[in-house]
Formats: structure tokens, C-alpha cells, sequence
């Protein structure tokens, strides 16, 4: 919840969820984006020249309604980059997938 992404997403990056674990460079998510976007959730996407941008967005990074984030203020802080990696992320295909299920 700490990212306000939903389970089986990445809290570091935009990877799809069925994409994690393929070994291909994602963008990081970005706090100035993420709090656009719940401002823009909260509102109801009033605002008809981004309302479906901000909304297919929304969906694509997978966010849960959190409008108040406790890290949403915090200066000289960019809570995306204070996750450590995620080794279900790294090592699930290639530990799992590709060594014990083949």
C-alpha cells in the first residue's frame, strides 16, 4: 500500500504485471505522476481534455485509491527509489519459471 499499487504489480516500476520477471528494462514509477493521478481519481477525471488519458493511465499503473499518501508532502523524497528490489521480480522467472518448471 505504501506505493498505492495493487498486488502482483511492481511498486518500483510501470512492468505489466504478466511482464514481471521477463528481464526487460521498465520506466520507474514517478511520485509526481502517481499523485497527479489520484488528484485526477478523486476529482471523478473531471476534467474533459485528460479525462480518459488520466483514467486509462490510472488503470494501467495499476494505483489503489490512497488520495492521501503520508508521502505525499515529504520534501527532497521520491518514495519510489526508497524500495529495495523486489527479488520476487528478478528471480521468478529465471529461478522458477525457467530452471524449475522446464
Amino acid at each position: 500500500l505504501i506505493a498505492n499499487c495493487m498486488e502482483n504489480r511492481c511498486p518500483e516500476c510501470k512492468v505489466k504485471p504478466e511482464n514481471r520477471g521477463c528481464h526487460r528494462a521498465s520506466p520507474p514509477r514517478e511520485q509526481v505522476e502517481t499523485l497527479h493521478l489520484l488528484r485526477e481519481h478523486q476529482s471523478g477525471f473531471r476534467n474533459p481534455s485528460t479525462a480518459a488519458k488520466s483514467k486509462a493511465d490510472y488503470d494501467e499503473l495499476g494505483l489503489r485509491p490512497v488520495y492521501a499518501p503520508f508521502w505525499g508532502d515529504l520534501p527532497h523524497s521520491d518514495i519510489f527509489q526508497a524500495f529495495t528490489p523486489d527479488l520476487l521480480h528478478q528471480l521468478h522467472r529465471g529461478v522458477f519459471k525457467d530452471h524449475l518448471v522446464k
